[in-house]
């Protein structure tokens, strides 16, 4: 869990929340194939831009590291091209608008990601789990970010508390509120119409970390990947989402063997096509 190149940059964002609306012009703009520089982008998908700065390489940016795109090409180009992948291809067929709790959970996993994730969000969500708990000031989660990025604290929070209060960005989810001076982390509700979704992200987890092997104990997921960090799990709900994750075929579980095993019953990319398939 120690720095890492591939996580974006704490400041990445220039303060703009993920606009629901412009992460959906952007997937349009990746699934027709298109390329571009941050101009040409904007004019194409209507994302607001000036003369020397704008949103297009922010919601670029987010939509990275919520694992919705991926780069096509050299990556220091100024045109740029895209390509959904298996999770935001099946986002832009299914929830085009990431209007569904599940989707903007998922997305918000990945954005937490200690691969390549935002620095800001895989500090607050994952090691801040057990420096922070669920329930911290402003002042101390600023203090937090300052000291474990070793910047100054005022401003680096930026918009990420924000964009969970938002509904035009990912107030469905609500994984961060805030009362007065008070921040309070949301857990990952377990709901049996979100069993696919996590599921799939688990089985993403286990590829991304772990591709050599065949199973894996819970606490190895959590250690190097965040599998129960991120979503805020205590130890029952552990058990829960695992149950529920069993119960959808997805993976196998090894309750003899303490800490439990698990092993994966399906890929993710065939995982991913299922997420939607309990909506109502």
């Amino acid at each position: 869990m120690s720095a890492n190149a591939s996580r974006l940059a704490r400041n990445f964002h220039t303060t703009f929340k993920p606009e629901r609306q412009y992460i959906n012009a952007l997937l349009r703009f990746a699934a027709a194939g298109k390329a571009g520089d941050s101009q040409s982008i904007a004019a194409e998908t209507g994302i607001p831009t000036g003369k020397s700065s704008g949103k297009v390489p922010a919601i670029v940016d987010y939509c990275r590291g919520m694992g919705l795109i991926s780069l096509v090409g050299a990556p220091r180009s100024a045109v740029k091209r895209f390509e959904l992948t298996p999770f935001g291809r099946v986002v832009f067929f299914e929830d085009p608008y990431l209007k569904l709790p599940i989707t903007q959970w998922l997305a918000h996993f990945q954005l937490c990601s200690p691969l390549h994730g935002a620095e800001v969000w895989y500090q607050t969500f994952f090691p801040g789990k057990q420096r922070l708990g669920m329930t911290f000031t402003r002042t101390q989660l600023e203090n937090y970010l300052g000291q474990m990025l070793d910047c100054p604290a005022s401003g680096i929070i930026g918009p990420m508390v924000g964009m969970y209060e938002d509904n035009a960005a990912f107030g469905a989810c609500g994984a961060l509120s805030e009362n007065g001076d008070v921040i309070t982390r949301q857990p990952t509700p377990i709901r049996d119409e979100f069993g696919y979704g996590l599921g799939a992200w688990l089985l993403r987890l286990i590829e991304l970390h772990f591709p050599k092997n065949e199973q894996l104990s819970v606490v190895e997921l959590d250690q190097e990947a965040g599998w129960k960090s991120i979503p805020g799990w205590d130890a029952d709900e552990t058990l829960r989402v695992l149950a529920l994750i069993e119960q959808k075929g997805l993976i196998g579980v090894d309750r003899h063997m303490q800490p439990w095993l698990i092993h994966p019953k399906k890929s993710a990319d065939a995982a991913w096509k299922m997420i939607y398939d309990d909506m109502i």
